[in-house]
């Protein structure tokens, strides 16, 4: 199990990771963003380590940008980008 980082004083939302019997991957369930830095560089990452750009690095208007990878256990996740200042 991972935990996402948080802040206990803080507000926003936090979560984690769990793998188990009957969690089953899956690339047509629900799909999570992770704000990352670096959406090639991570993408990058994916690729290295089994996993397969799903849907390219794309603009989201003046938001930023998005993409989506298959991991290696057969999930589909989604990565956000946000805009320069």
């Amino acid at each position: 199990m991972a935990f996402f980082p948080f802040e206990k004083d803080g507000s926003g939302i936090t979560g984690a990771l769990a793998k188990g019997e009957v969690y089953v991957p899956s690339k047509t369930g629900s799909l999570i963003y992770l704000r990352v830095e670096s959406i090639d560089l991570t993408l990058a990452a994916v690729v290295s380590n089994g996993g397969e750009v799903l849907f390219p690095k794309s603009a989201v208007g003046a938001m930023g940008q998005v993409a989506e990878f298959g991991d290696c256990e057969g999930n589909r996740i989604a990565l956000f980008e946000p805009a320069g200042p």
